[in-house]
């Protein structure tokens, strides 16, 4: 794959205390432009015992301007 280059940015989503849907992770969000032009991320949500379901989570602010959480 000549040309192309992955940069670190940070974290893009976390989860939200107190959420049971959230309580043992957010993962591996996938992404798509929908067409109105706005960023969406769908997220792995786990929720105690291992149960997992889909979320959706519209961005709201450029993915520039995230904190680094490193």
């Amino acid at each position: 794959m000549n040309g192309f280059k992955l940069q670190r940015m940070g974290l893009v989503m976390k989860p939200e205390p107190g959420n049971p849907h959230e309580i043992e992770g957010v993962l591996n969000p996938a992404a798509v432009r929908g067409p109105d032009g706005k960023l969406y991320l769908f997220p792995h949500l786990v929720a105690r015992g291992n149960y997992s379901r889909i979320g959706s989570q519209g961005v709201t602010r450029p993915l520039s301007k995230i904190q680094n959480s490193e």
